[in-house]
């Protein structure tokens, strides 16, 4: 059985939300401070413009595979307008759209936002599985 590598992506994407966000629901303080710390770096910014990037197209190439292709269509053209968007806006607008993101919320809140990642996540995995 051939499996596109539009779904490994999704699928990939999909299991490390589930990591990340178990990660962040045991010590919400240490997720924000190490994605802080990644986009005070000079490369964070390509890692965030690339990751929705890619996530965005596989999203699109995987849509006709998926249980739900009109929903994976719509969040890849999103994920790829976001994108486009965090590049257009620059390194320096994005760190600190991050830095007040990070300091506006409490741990609870922050556990509340990875919860909803975690769901996102699984439902890559279904979508793809």
């Amino acid at each position: 059985m051939f499996v596109p590598v539009s779904q490994i992506i999704v699928l990939v994407t999909g299991i490390s939300l589930c990591i990340f966000a178990a990660w962040g629901i045991w010590v919400p303080r240490k997720l924000m401070q190490s994605v802080k710390g990644i986009m005070d770096q000079d490369w964070g910014i390509y890692l965030a413009v690339t990751t929705r990037l890619v996530l965005g197209v596989a999203l699109v190439l995987s849509a006709s595979d998926s249980r739900f292709p009109s929903i994976f269509l719509i969040l890849g053209w999103i994920a790829i307008v976001a994108g486009v968007a965090a590049a257009l806006l620059g390194r320096e607008r994005v760190r600190r759209f991050v830095n007040w993101w990070i300091e506006r919320f409490s741990p609870a809140g922050i556990r509340l936002w990875v919860l909803f990642a975690m769901a996102f996540g699984g439902f890559l995995i279904y979508g793809v599985s």
